[in-house]
C-alpha cells in the first residue's frame, strides 16, 4: 500500500496544526508588503515636494534651469523623469518601453501606467515641467521584521510535543496493520516462508494467526499451479506444432514459439497483414460460427527458400470444466515433407503408367513408320526423273518429319524402358567437364558466361557414368535455352552431410526467364515444355535417372529472375530417404 493508516492519521493532524501558521504568515507577509509600499510612496512624494520647493527657491534667485537639471542628475534616482512639453529633459526609467506619450496619457487620465508601475509626479507650470517618479512594485525590498523569540519558541515546542504524541498513538494502532501488509507483500512476491508475528491477545493477534494459516494453504495451491503452468509452457515450447488460442470473441490470447516461426517463414516481406494470419483468423471465425471442428490444408510460400510449404490447419472449440465454450484452439503444422513424398509417389505412379503406355504405343508406331519411310524413299527414287524441284522438297520434308517422329519414339522408348543403372566410381568433375565441352558451341553462340565453384576434395561418387552425363547435358541444355544472350550459368559442387550420410550437392543456376510458381509442379511431367522445338521429355528423363541412382532433384525458380536446380547424389550409392 502506498499510503498507510499511520500516514492517514498523521497528515490530517499535522495539516490542522500547520494551516493556522501558514494563514498567519500569509497575512503578516501581505500586511508587511502593503506597509513597505506605503512607506515608499510617502518617501517619493516627500522627495518630489522637496524638489519643487528647491525649484521655486532657485527661481526666486534667478538661477538657470541647467542648475536644476544637474542637481537632479546628481541625485541618480532610478525611474525618475522630467518632461518639458511632450519630450524628456531627463529620463532614468529602466524600462525603455515606457515612452513620454504613455506618461502624459497616465497624467491626463490620472491613472497608473500599468499594474507594475505606480506614477507620482509634480507640475511646475512656470517652466512647463512635469517632474515625476515611477514606483516599481516588483523591486520593493521585502524586509523581514524580527518576530518575538519567546513566541516563536513557544509555538515550536507546542508543535514538537503534539507531533510526538500523534506519532506514538499512530504507531500503536498501525504497527500490527503494517506487519499484516508486509506479510501480504511477501506473499505477492512469492515469499511464503516468513510468518506473521503479532504479540497481542486482541482481535489483531487472532487476525495474524488466521493470516498465517491462509498463507500456508495458498502456498500449497500455488506450488501445484506453478508446476502445472511450467509443464504446459514446456509442452507448448517443445512441440513443433503451432498453437494459437482465442477467446469466445475470436481475439488471440496466447500462442507458442512454433506458431511464430511458421508464420514468419510464410510471411512475404513488406506485406501486412500476411495471408497466413488471414487464413487462420478466417478458419477460427468459421469454427466459432458453426461450432464444429474444421481441418484443411493450405499452401503458402516459404520466403527464405522460395518454394511452397503446406500447413495442416485444425480449429476446434475450447471448453472449460463445465462444458461451456470459452474460445477456439487452432493448431497448424508444416507438412511440406509429407506433401513432397505424396507428390513424388503420385509422380512416380503417373510416370510408370505413362511409361507403360508410351512403350506399347512406341512399338506399334515404329514398325509402320519404318515402312512409310522406306516407301517414301523408293517412290522418290523411282520418280526422280519426273519430279520437279518443289516435288523433291516435298519428299525430303516427308522423310525429315518421319525421322523426327522416329527420334521422338526413340526418346519415348528411352523414357519408358527400365535402364537399370550400372553403379561405378565416377569422377564427377570429369563428367561435368565433358558435358560442358559438348555444350560449348551453344554457349558460345549465346555468349553465355560460365562460373564454376567446385570443391576440389569432393570428386568421386558411386553412380552410373552415362546416366550422370545425360543428366548434366539435359540440365545444361534447359538452362541455355532459358537464357538470353550474355547470360550467366553458375555451377557449384558441395559436400553435404545429412543424418550421418554423405551427399554431393550439385547446383546449376541460371538467370533466364524462370518458371511460374503455378507451373513448377508440372516440370517433371512428360511432354510439358515451353520450348516450341522441344519434346518435353528432358526433365522427365532427368528425374527418372536421378531417382534410379538413389538421388534427388529440387528446382527453385522465379519468373524473370532465374532457375536453380539442386541435385543430391549419395557419395556411396545409398538411398537418401533410408
Amino acid at each position: 500500500m502506498n499510503l498507510s493508516i499511520k500516514k492517514k492519521m498523521i497528515f490530517p493532524l499535522l495539516f490542522l496544526m500547520i494551516m493556522p501558521v501558514i494563514v498567519l504568515s500569509i497575512l503578516f507577509y501581505s500586511n508587511h508588503n502593503k506597509t513597505l509600499i506605503h512607506y515608499e510612496r510617502v518617501s517619493i512624494n516627500k522627495e518630489l515636494n522637496d524638489l519643487l520647493l528647491l525649484i521655486e527657491h532657485v527661481e526666486r534667485n534667478n538661477e538657470k534651469q541647467g542648475f536644476i537639471l544637474d542637481y537632479i542628475k546628481s541625485l541618480d534616482k532610478k525611474n525618475m523623469f522630467i518632461l518639458e512639453g511632450d519630450d524628456f529633459l531627463y529620463n532614468s526609467i529602466t524600462d525603455k518601453n515606457i515612452s513620454s506619450r504613455e506618461i502624459l496619457k497616465s497624467i491626463w487620465n490620472n491613472e497608473d501606467i500599468s499594474p507594475r508601475y505606480m506614477l507620482h509626479y509634480r507640475v511646475y507650470s512656470q517652466w512647463n515641467w512635469k517632474i515625476g517618479c515611477l514606483l516599481d512594485l516588483q523591486e520593493i525590498p521585502h524586509e523581514n521584521k524580527p518576530i518575538n523569540e519567546y513566541v516563536l519558541l513557544l509555538i515550536s515546542l507546542c508543535i514538537f510535543f503534539s507531533c510526538a504524541a500523534i506519532i506514538l498513538i499512530s504507531e500503536n494502532i498501525s504497527r500490527p496493520i503494517d506487519i499484516l501488509l508486509d506479510g501480504y507483500n511477501n506473499m505477492l512476491s512469492g515469499n511464503f516462508k516468513s510468518k506473521i508475528n503479532i504479540e497481542r491477545k486482541d482481535e489483531l493477534g487472532l487476525l495474524g494467526l488466521a493470516f498465517n494459516e491462509m498463507k500456508n494453504e495458498i502456498a500449497h495451491r500455488t506450488n501445484k499451479f506453478i508446476q502445472m503452468k511450467h509443464f504446459n509452457e514446456d509442452l507448448l515450447r517443445s512441440i513443433s506444432t503451432g498453437i494459437i488460442t482465442t477467446n469466445i470473441q475470436g481475439k488471440v490470447i496466447k500462442y507458442n514459439q512454433a506458431a511464430v516461426n511458421i508464420i514468419e517463414k510464410s510471411t512475404p516481406l513488406g506485406h501486412a497483414p500476411p495471408r497466413i494470419i488471414k487464413i487462420l483468423l478466417k478458419q477460427i471465425t468459421s469454427t466459432l460460427k458453426t461450432k464444429t471442428t474444421i481441418n484443411q490444408v493450405e499452401p503458402f510460400e516459404d520466403q527464405k527458400k522460395g518454394k511452397n510449404i503446406y500447413l495442416d490447419i485444425t480449429t476446434s472449440l475450447m471448453k472449460n470444466s463445465d462444458g461451456e465454450n470459452i474460445g477456439v484452439i487452432c493448431s497448424f503444422n508444416d507438412i511440406s515433407n509429407r506433401k513432397k513424398i505424396e507428390e513424388k509417389i503420385d509422380r512416380i505412379n503417373r510416370l510408370t503408367s505413362l511409361g507403360q503406355l508410351t512403350a506399347a504405343l512406341a512399338h506399334e508406331i515404329r514398325n509402320p513408320l519404318s515402312g512409310m519411310k522406306m516407301s517414301t524413299q523408293v517412290l522418290k527414287k523411282r520418280l526422280s526423273s519426273h519430279l520437279r524441284s518443289s516435288d523433291e522438297k516435298l519428299f525430303d520434308a516427308m522423310i525429315h518429319e518421319i525421322d523426327r517422329v522416329n527420334e521422338l519414339i526413340t526418346d519415348l522408348l528411352d523414357f519408358s524402358k527400365p535402364n537399370l543403372p550400372r553403379f561405378q566410381i565416377v569422377n564427377v568433375h570429369a563428367v561435368l567437364e565433358n558435358a560442358l565441352l559438348f555444350s560449348k558451341k551453344n554457349m558460345e553462340k549465346k555468349n553465355i558466361q560460365l562460373s564454376k565453384d567446385l570443391e576440389e576434395n569432393v570428386i568421386f561418387t558411386y553412380f552410373d557414368k552415362g546416366q550422370l552425363a545425360q543428366i548434366f547435358l539435359n540440365i545444361i541444355a534447359n538452362a541455355l535455352w532459358a537464357m538470353n544472350h550474355e547470360g550467366i550459368l553458375k555451377i557449384k559442387i558441395r559436400h553435404l552431410l545429412e543424418k550421418e550420410k554423405d551427399f554431393l550437392q550439385i547446383t546449376f543456376e541460371d538467370n533466364g526467364c524462370g518458371i511460374k510458381k503455378e507451373d513448377l509442379h508440372k516440370i517433371f511431367d512428360p511432354f510439358y515444355t515451353k520450348n516450341e522445338n522441344g519434346t518435353g521429355l528432358g526433365l522427365s528423363v532427368v528425374h527418372k535417372l536421378i531417382t534410379a541412382n538413389n538421388g534427388e532433384i529440387e528446382i527453385e525458380s522465379q519468373i524473370n529472375v532465374g532457375t536453380k536446380v539442386n541435385l543430391y547424389i549419395p557419395l556411396y550409392g545409398g538411398d537418401k530417404n533410408e
